[in-house]
């Protein structure tokens, strides 16, 4: 099974090599990476990881609304036939099966059934009490969250979609125009990005979204970054920050990752 993991990021050059060898380590073979307007070392650090992972870089220099609609649309029309599945998620989020190890278990229930589509639930994280970006892991530094189904932010999903099939995007860059439409891991239909109707299930896969990082983070890059789906120019305020940053439970969902994942870090920088 072929597994492709789709991405659209800015000046993450810091935090790449986790974000890459956690999601080859839970089973990607093929990445493609969509670099809007990167300034830091993002490439110095993809050049390094493309020394032994499968991964295809396209620049994007130009400041765009709905930049990730249009790098979603590009991957649909050109890569959807290389994989067999395809994941489009953001820098900061991680994707993981939640009880198998690696992708190719979890998704083989799902292959035969006549579906295009699945939806993944997101839990929402805070800042973990950092003020500065600390050094270290994201998975291992940000561990405080909002676990409630019912909290707004875990109402997100982001999609795995078939490949082989036609697909594009829609006005939403968690859900798409599938042939066979889009359900949840308990078979339910979703048609937006963000579900009203229905509590999270994270019974089989799940994303954390490390949406805040520190406050440092926060004033320093994201408060002004512009939202990828939406206007390039769009500023996050203090009500955003407010919002998203939960940090009532303390996450344990990473901790049986950590000793694999650090291996898979210094063997893709070696």
């Amino acid at each position: 099974m072929i597994l492709g993991l789709t991405t659209i990021q800015r000046n993450r050059g810091r935090w790449l090599a986790e974000w890459f060898a956690f999601h080859h380590m839970v089973g990607f073979n093929k990445f493609y990476f969509y670099a809007h307007m990167c300034t830091d070392n993002t490439f110095e650090i993809l050049n390094i990881l493309a020394r032994k992972l499968e991964i295809v870089a396209i620049t994007i220099p130009d400041v765009l609304n709905q930049v990730q609609l249009v790098a979603y649309q590009h991957a649909c029309q050109n890569y959807m036939n290389d994989v067999d599945w395809m994941g489009f998620i953001d820098g900061d989020e991680f994707l993981f099966p939640t009880q198998c190890d690696s992708f190719h278990d979890a998704l083989i229930p799902y292959n035969s059934q006549p579906i295009s589509a699945i939806a993944v639930y997101n839990i929402n994280f805070g800042n973990s009490g950092h003020i500065t970006e600390p050094e270290g892991l994201i998975t291992e530094n940000f561990r405080r969250c909002v676990a409630d189904p019912d909290f707004g932010t875990n109402r997100r999903v982001k999609s795995i979609v078939k490949g082989k099939q036609p697909v594009s995007i829609t006005n939403c860059s968690n859900v798409f125009n599938t042939t066979q439409g889009t359900v949840d891991e308990q078979g339910r239909p979703v048609s937006w990005g963000y579900i009203t109707d229905k509590l999270p299930s994270f019974d089989h896969f799940r994303f954390n979204h490390y949406v805040c990082q520190s406050r440092e983070y926060f004033d320093s890059f994201k408060s002004a970054s512009g939202h990828a789906d939406a206007g390039a120019t769009n500023v996050r305020g203090e009500d955003w920050w407010e919002r998203f940053n939960t940090n009532v439970d303390y996450d344990t969902s990473m901790e049986r990752f950590y000793d694999k994942l650090k291996e898979t870090i210094a063997w893709l920088m070696s």
